[in-house]
């Protein structure tokens, strides 16, 4: 699971802002308010504005507001008036409200998130997860893992080495997956000058898991533009999925390894996997199978991992306020993106109390607790572009493709 890209709640200043009439006079005399004449000086040959006031904002404090055209292209309109308003204690946001463009200047400076974690502690977590997935991947091969820490601790050789032969494949496969992905946020993020902490890797010392949740990033900074936003967020699960999907068909071609479930595997009602559309067709292309699903769950750990690498992947993208899938939606559809994610928090409430999968409800709650509403970006009049608005349609197909209802059906 990724919600590392999530830079909601950097402070509280990062909420919406809704631009509301304060009580009394929409205008502020110059000369009672000097902020006021200051700003409008800084507004000069950026915006010519047609009408300004101000509003109090619970969070942010007083909020000015000046109504208008810009005068130069948004990503311009937004560096200058970052230089300008700062130089008299302001930040700006740049919005569109109907056929007007707004800014909105608040006090203060854009915040930045004071994260200096040690180099060792990402090592720790990273290895602590490579032992919680390998003694969770032992399950799969028929080995409980209670039995296999047994083995450990006993000093059992060459059970340990039976396990590890298949765990491992097991392990290493999805956290190179899982790792891959957190460095595509990563990389994109520091092309755009963002500044992100390493991976923190997430064990998870129980049954019925796979060993880990994931890995999480942390943005120390926030994304000012659409455009940065979503090259941030579509990094990680296209860099997830082209290593996912090669080493799922190589898993494929590979001898089969695993012996059927623990009762780990089958008290969490999993005998079988169900292959979304996408690896069902390149499946056909190197084995030849009748029953595919049986044949994943069966097969070699690698093909197996890779599978869950591409599940995580896609349940990232579900279009939901802070998930890969809710920064790629709000970067192309703006506001728009806020009904689709009520609708698709919705539709997974109605699938986990229905029973078509239970971990429809873990999802929409980690929805929810995360915030089902994208915040705006700073700069949120800055367009996307043809290119990556063609990416980003290509992307919505590639997620159609490899989200299914039901990950475990029945046996």
């Amino acid at each position: 699971m990724s919600l590392s890209e999530s830079y909601n709640d950097l402070t509280g200043k990062r909420q919406p802002i809704e631009p509301t009439p304060p009580s009394g006079d929409d205008t502020t005399s110059s000369a009672v308010d000097p902020r006021l004449l200051r700003l409008r000086e800084a507004l000069d040959g950026v915006m010519r504005v047609a009408g300004e006031q101000h509003a109090e904002q619970r969070r942010v404090g007083r909020v000015y507001i000046f109504r208008g055209r810009l005068l130069v292209p948004p990503g311009e309109a937004y560096t200058m008036l970052s230089e300008r308003f700062s130089a008299i204690g302001f930040s700006p946001m740049l919005q569109r409200e109907e056929d007007e463009e707004v800014v909105l200047a608040f006090e203060g400076s854009i915040p930045q998130r004071r994260f200096n974690t040690p180099w060792w502690l990402h090592l720790a977590l990273l290895l602590l997860t490579i032992a919680t997935t390998t003694i969770m991947g032992a399950s799969l091969t028929g080995m409980p893992s209670n039995a296999f820490l047994d083995a450990i601790r006993n000093r059992n050789m060459p059970v340990v080495r039976s396990a590890l032969r298949d765990s491992l494949p097991f392990s290493l496969t999805l956290l190179t997956i899982l790792g891959v992905h957190e460095m595509g946020h990563y990389i994109a993020a520091r092309l755009h000058g963002v500044k992100v902490t390493l991976p923190f890797f997430i064990p998870v010392p129980f049954s019925n898991t796979l060993g880990t949740l994931g890995a999480v990033i942390f943005i120390k900074s926030p994304l000012i533009n659409r455009r940065s936003l979503f090259d941030v967020g579509i990094a990680g699960p296209l860099a997830g999925l082209v290593v996912a999907i090669p080493l799922y068909l190589v898993g494929l071609t590979r001898d089969a390894t695993l012996s059927p479930p623990t009762s780990t595997w089958i008290e969490a009602g999993i005998r079988r996997v169900a292959n979304p559309p996408l690896l069902d067709a390149l499946s056909r292309l190197v084995v030849d199978v009748n029953d595919l699903d049986r044949f994943v769950f069966y097969g070699h750990p690698m093909a197996l991992a890779a599978w869950f690498g591409v599940l995580l992947t896609g349940l990232n993208l579900l279009p939901l306020g802070q998930f890969d899938g809710g920064h790629v939606s709000y970067a192309l559809f703006g506001r728009r993106a806020w009904p689709l994610a009520t609708f698709t928090f919705a539709m997974l409430l109605v699938m986990g109390v229905l029973g078509v999968w239970a971990g429809w409800l873990i999802w929409a709650f980690l929805g929810l607790i995360t915030g089902l509403r994208h915040p705006p970006p700073f700069d949120d009049l800055t367009r996307l572009g043809r290119t990556r608005t063609i990416i980003g349609v290509i992307t919505v197909i590639l997620f159609l493709l490899i989200i299914i209802p039901s990950p475990f059906p029945p046996a």
